[in-house]
């Protein structure tokens, strides 16, 4: 207090500059070489001595600052653990659950009587004697009151800390128990295609991403707490913790080797999805401008130039719908045969999408059917107002040629559902063929990995991708289409036969399948594990 109150360093430095400054007007004034060398002399040795001092000084005052703050830890700890032992020594006599109840927060009080201890001990040694000797009593007299009853309750102390780490422990069970089961819902659970339902679980997948490092961190953390836990629980209760533990550790492995082929697939696959649905919107919208186009014609365009200029439209409007159709059937099959061909995207239901698409095919035939007849009426029309218009002699001329016209038609539209009917089948035999390709090249494929990989695995990916939703099924599935269009068709029509070619090349498929999955069951590596 004396030290900072009187500014003691602040005024020792003003001194200190004033005699250098006086020093140095001395050496000048006298000039000797000796008198300055001894002036020199007299101030270094002042400012060792001041070094010194200022270092004693503040040694003190942070000695005296820490006797203060174990003075003041000193008598709250006290005050309270006197207050305190009262209140316990009055428990002892109270029921086993009272006791437990009270007794709960026993490790503060713990940590409360070495504090004590501490800051006491520290004066002992720093006081002086009579003071120390009055500090000595008191402990002496607190620690023996807390020796008998720490003896009485010290079982608590451990109840309380199992009490902690089970909450601790039960805490974190929940936790990752409810993030695995969110997980493998995620994971597992039936999907429709579409490209906003793959993009949601992406971004689900990428969430689950970020959450696994810390629930691996979490499981780490409560497989320590558990350790600890068993040794102060029945054997039993300690069983029943392991198995949550190994199950929990299942569920966690599970899910992270899951979900990152599953995040890939599906970030592949939005690719195809995308460029899908924009070819279907782009479909719908071309319908929609056609049909305007036509409810113009059909009741707007008298002029010969409107006519002429809608027409045009019409013809770039149906070209657009066309294309996008195709582009729509090219998607359709790239996102089928990812979804097929992939082992982790089985629980894909792909049912919703090809039923738009087939929808979407039937509103193709059937717009485009009656838009014919609707341009057509829509020339009748117009033909109808210019007869009205025309001198008589250059009417017939037009109504020979509407004659005509409606007898070309007449006899197109005999011909056009086979036509279609034509073009149907012809869809379905590329799809046939398509489907016979990937086929063929897994085998080609399974054939040239067998050395590398040995036949058990290959074997595995065999049946996975022959299974009862592979492409060869598809190809049944096509064939039995193929069948029922062609029986539409006259009995003279060639196309007729395209179920039989179609047949032999199944046939060899089923022959190329069978004969492959017979290499490879009989492959000597399978067996050389049991013959060694």
């Amino acid at each position: 207090s004396f030290i900072e109150n009187s500014k003691f360093f602040e005024q020792y430095e003003v001194t200190y500059q004033i005699l250098k400054q006086t020093a140095e007007m001395y050496v000048k004034a006298d000039g000797s070489v000796e008198e300055a060398e001894n002036v020199m002399k007299f101030m270094n040795e002042t400012t060792a001595q001041w070094r010194n001092l200022s270092v004693e000084v503040r040694s003190v005052r942070s000695m005296l600052e820490e006797v203060i703050a174990n003075w003041d830890r000193y008598g709250s700890t006290v005050a309270s653990l006197q207050a305190w032992l009262e209140d316990a020594e009055k428990m002892l006599n109270q029921s086993e659950h009272a006791k437990k109840d009270f007794f709960r927060n026993l490790p503060h009080w713990i940590q409360q009587h070495t504090a004590m201890n501490d800051a006491g001990n520290f004066l002992i040694e720093t006081c002086d004697e009579m003071v120390s000797r009055d500090l000595k009593q008191q402990l002496l007299l607190l620690n023996g009151r807390w020796r008998e009853l720490f003896m009485e309750v010290k079982q608590y102390a451990r109840a309380d800390e199992l009490d902690r780490m089970k909450k601790e422990y039960n805490d974190c069970v929940t936790v990752l128990s409810e993030f695995a089961t969110g997980a493998h819902r995620k994971l597992s659970e039936p999907l429709e295609v579409s490209f906003i339902n793959v993009k949601l679980l992406i971004q689900d997948l990428e969430d689950i991403e970020q959450r696994v490092p810390v629930m691996d961190a979490q499981y780490k953390m409560i497989t320590k707490t558990a350790h600890l836990i068993t040794k102060e629980i029945s054997q039993e209760e300690a069983n029943e913790m392991f198995a949550t533990m190994s199950g929990l550790k299942e569920q966690l492995t599970k899910v992270k080797d899951c979900y990152s082929p599953l995040l890939s697939e599906s970030q592949q696959l939005l690719v195809p999805l995308e460029e899908l649905e924009k070819q279907m919107t782009a479909f719908y919208d071309s319908l929609g401008k056609i049909d305007e186009i036509m409810t113009v014609l059909e009741h707007e365009a008298q002029s010969s130039p409107l006519f002429k200029q809608k027409h045009q439209e019409l013809l770039a409007c149906q070209e657009s719908c066309k294309k996008a159709m195709t582009q729509i059937e090219k998607g359709s099959q790239s996102v089928q045969k990812f979804v097929t061909l992939s082992n982790v995207l089985k629980h894909f239901d792909q049912t919703k999408l090809q039923r738009k698409i087939a929808d979407m095919h039937v509103a193709f035939q059937e717009f485009f059917s009656q838009l014919d007849q609707r341009v057509l009426n829509a020339f009748l029309k117009a033909c109808d107002e210019l007869t009205d218009i025309l001198p008589e002699q250059e009417q017939r001329g037009l109504q020979e040629a509407v004659r005509k016209l409606h007898k070309q038609w007449k006899d197109l539209q005999a011909e056009a559902p086979y036509h279609l009917l034509h073009l149907k089948i012809e869809v379905e035999k590329n799809r046939f063929l398509a489907s016979v390709e990937e086929c063929r090249a897994e085998l080609d494929r399974e054939t040239k990995l067998v050395p590398q990989e040995g036949s058990e695995k290959v074997i595995k990916e065999h049946r996975i991708f022959f299974s009862d939703k592979g492409p060869h099924h598809l190809c049944e599935k096509r064939l039995q289409l193929i069948e029922e269009l062609c029986l539409k068709l006259p009995v003279r029509d060639a196309v007729r036969n395209t179920p039989e070619t179609c047949h032999v090349t199944l046939k060899e498929l089923r022959a190329a399948i069978d004969c492959t999955y017979a290499k490879l069951v009989g492959d000597p590596d399978k067996w050389k594990d049991y013959t060694s």
